[in-house]
């Protein structure tokens, strides 16, 4: 179906589409596979293969190690499955470890990994190590299989124990990184320095390998320097794609409003979304829809079978959800269907966003933009596979992201895409992986190849602790009496940890635990809570030395979302730099967030039912990253002046400071609840106006210095958004500038004196 079959065919059509983009098709460029690889391995492929597999293969047989940051389906597994295969040939002790963001794509690429060496003749087997997995199957893993297949939660866990994996580390020669792009802010950290640990390991004298890395990604910004954070490595990135690409529509939908009792409202995104996809597949197109959260794929697919019955009495088209909360044997039966079409729609979470092969879908329906040009075409590259024509529709939500994209679709067609930002410099995190490898095999000051020069320090810190003893000339060794690798969350950094606990009659189910900052912000008193499909309500916070969180089944028809109050105090400037007419500075500083109260918003079109008081006196306290712009008081006193009305110039920074805040997931991989501001027209730091973007992690991931790179770009954005937008109020609205979390309810906001704030940014 095409985008003119869709606006004539579609029931009660009112211009929905607010822009259509044709994306022309591209003729694949292939290289004999004789050409790179040897003659046995060649003899057992009947295609040739694309001009970036050959690349990339080439360089692995120089030695280096490689990104390869190509779009989705464009046969990445091929590349490190051959060089599997061919370090086999030289060598059939040879071993290889396969690192995935999730478990159903561990199995997936198990099987497109075992289909390719039988293809080619070689008898490598290949294993699945994860907690799915029974004792003695790891065992046998490690002992025989030549690719072991896991996830870096896993690995983490794994290394300490590396006695049992003599086997694989002994003779490693590839380490794989799949999905790469994932791995950003927290969870990136953490990936890096687990790396790293498993790179020292099997580089030691005990064992004696040299792998080498392939890592593979989504196309992004900055692939070189992402690898290098992940790795510590220098990469040779292969970036020119050359697999064929079938001819695209893509279709911007807005959802239109109706009077409801004199008042015009917008519809729902999810309603309109989920009949999109119903429309489609009754149509006979095959359709892949992404839903923002597990509970949103089933009451998508229910919305979209009413819509099938309702407007066209259909009750044979199929439509089905698919997310982590059904079962294994569940989502494997839908895995099955989807690729033999035996479903013609599916509702999905980010699950179906990387790597499972789900056959050739011709529709994808986004939910709302999923937060990154890699995500938007990730998802929609999911449709169309290969040379077959496909149309992808992106339904817009009511916020700034979406409304910005909305207005400039060109956004989604440049060539830039996002950087991933991984920032090394986190203490916490750092001093938790050295504390971990300490326990692996003694540090000594080699070491300083993998942890760089705090190492000393953060021994010195462990040894006053008790919990390490030696030097590094003499090597330091773990004495402490725990496990130090069970209390790191690869999601998290460290602090307090609240206990989290599901009640069920006379059940509990345990989650894991949660820091301060997310159990303030998502698992407050009165809080609704999503988990496996299924919505909590919390019943018992408890504080104190043991803190724990007790959640209830609940049937409700909204969400909560807590608002922020913030006070940003102990700057310690680390760079500054003259943007327009105002300084730029970017360090560190202490945070203090207050979570005094919340909304509830309705599900169905994300209303405010009502504001209710958390109970949460005490701030959750963050030493942080923080970029700020100082502004000169005879600039406020100008605003002040110029415009009618009380708080212009606050009005004008607070709503500057609303904008960049969600400009910032355009230019960086980034969610925007990891991030946060403040406005004030007076700060003690510089004594005058000030506005402060901070990353909302203790310690920092990254983000406020990568604003601080990007200044004048978020703000070129923030200006598009603001001039772009259609509400005809100063105060704003939640397409430019409003914010769900704000704790000042959004007051006072003036979007013209914020233009001339930027404005000024922008001037010489």
């Amino acid at each position: 179906m095409r985008s003119t079959e869709l606006s004539s065919t579609y029931p009660d059509y009112t211009g929905q589409m607010e822009h259509v983009e044709t994306v022309p098709p591209e003729e694949a460029e292939t290289v004999p596979a004789s050409e790179v690889l040897p003659e046995g391995i060649a003899d057992g492929l009947d295609y040739e293969l694309y001009t970036h597999q050959a690349e990339a293969l080439d360089a692995l047989s120089d030695g280096e190690d490689v990104c390869v940051s190509t779009s989705t389906s464009s046969g990445k597994t091929l590349i490190y499955g051959l060089e599997i295969a061919r370090q086999y040939v030289r060598d059939p002790d040879s071993r290889a470890v396969v690192v995935h963001p999730m478990k159903a794509l561990s199995r997936d690429q198990r099987k497109e990994l075992e289909s390719l060496f039988e293809d080619i003749g070689l008898p490598i087997e290949v294993g699945v190590y994860d907690g799915d997995v029974s004792s003695s199957e790891k065992r046998r893993v490690r002992k025989e299989c030549e690719v072991v297949i896991t996830n870096f939660a896993g690995l983490n866990q794994y290394l300490p124990h590396h006695s049992g994996w003599n086997e694989v580390l002994g003779n490693l020669e590839t380490v794989v990184i799949d999905e790469a792009h994932m791995y950003t802010g927290v969870q990136g950290m953490h990936v890096s320095w687990i790396v790293r640990r498993l790179l020292r390991l099997a580089e030691s004298d005990r064992y004696g390998s040299s792998p080498q890395v392939v890592i593979t990604s989504a196309t992004i910004g900055n692939p070189k320097e992402h690898s290098k954070s992940l790795t510590g490595r220098e990469v040779t990135v292969v970036n020119e794609d050359g697999s064929p690409r079938g001819e695209r529509d893509l279709v911007f939908w807005n959802p239109p409003t109706y009077n409801d009792d004199g008042v015009e409202v917008r519809r729902s995104t999810h309603r309109e979304s989920s009949e999109v996809l119903a429309h489609l597949a009754h149509y006979g197109r095959q359709t892949l829809m992404f839903a923002p959260s597990r509970k949103m794929t089933e009451l998508d697919t229910r919305w979209a079978r009413d819509f099938l019955k309702e407007k066209y009495r259909d009750t044979g088209t199929r439509i089905e959800p698919y997310n982590a909360g059904h079962r294994k044997d569940e989502r494997r039966e839908l895995e099955t269907l989807l690729d033999s079409e035996g479903v013609d729609g599916v509702v999905s979470t980010t699950a179906l966003e990387v790597g499972i092969n789900i056959g050739s879908m011709e529709a994808a329906v986004l939910s709302g933009y999923p937060g990154s040009r890699v995500s938007f075409w990730q998802q929609v590259g999911r449709s169309g596979r290969g040379t077959k024509d496909a149309l992808s529709v992106l339904v817009g939500m009511e916020n700034s992201v979406d409304q910005y994209i909305m207005r400039n679709p060109e956004y989604l067609l440049e060539q830039d895409v996002e950087d991933a930002v991984v920032d090394l410099d986190n203490n916490q995190v750092y001093a938790e992986h050295v504390l971990v490898a300490s326990k692996e095999m003694p540090l000594s000051g080699d070491d300083r190849e993998y942890f760089g020069d705090r190492l000393e320090k953060v021994v010195s810190m462990y040894k006053n602790r008790n919990e390490v003893s030696g030097s590094l000339e003499t090597g330091v060794r773990y004495t402490g009496d725990r496990r130090p690798e069970a209390e790191i969350d690869i999601y998290a950094t460290s602090g307090k940890r609240y206990e989290v606990l599901i009640r069920e009659k006379d059940t509990e189910t345990t989650l894991p635990t949660v820091d301060k900052n997310r159990a303030y912000r998502d698992l407050h008193p009165g809080a609704v809570y999503l988990h496996r499909g299924n919505y909590y309500k919390v019943e018992e916070f408890e504080e104190g030395p043991n803190p724990r969180i007790v959640l209830e089944p609940t049937s409700v028809d909204y969400y909560t979302e807590a608002m922020r109050d913030v006070d940003v105090r102990d700057l310690e400037k680390e760079g500054s730099k003259q943007v327009g007419k105002y300084e730029v500075s970017w360090g560190m500083g202490k945070v203090l967030e207050y979570y005094p109260t919340y909304q509830k918003k309705r599900i169905s079109n994300d209303n405010v039912i009502e504001t209710s008081e958390t109970g949460l006196t005490e701030p959750v306290e963050l030493y942080t990253q923080v970029v700020w712009l100082s502004v000169p008081q005879k600039t406020e006193a100008r605003i002040d002046d110029g415009y009618e009305g009380s708080d212009a110039f606050l009005g004008g920074l607070h709503a500057v400071e609303h904008a960049m805040v969600n400009m910032t997931p355009l230019e960086l991989m980034v969610d925007s609840k990891d991030i946060g501001g403040l406005s004030t027209r007076f700060h003690s730091h510089t004594g005058g106006p000030m506005m402060l973007v901070y990353d909302g992690v203790d310690g920092g991931i990254g983000f406020s210095r990568a604003i601080y790179e990007k200044y004048l770009a978020l703000a070129e954005r923030s200006k598009e958004l603001i001039e772009g937008c259609t509400c005809e109020s100063t105060s704003g609205c939640p397409g430019c500038v409003m914010d769900y979390m704000c704790g000042d309810n959004n007051e006072p906001m003036r979007t013209d004196a914020a233009v001339e704030i930027l404005e000024d940014m922008m001037k010489d």
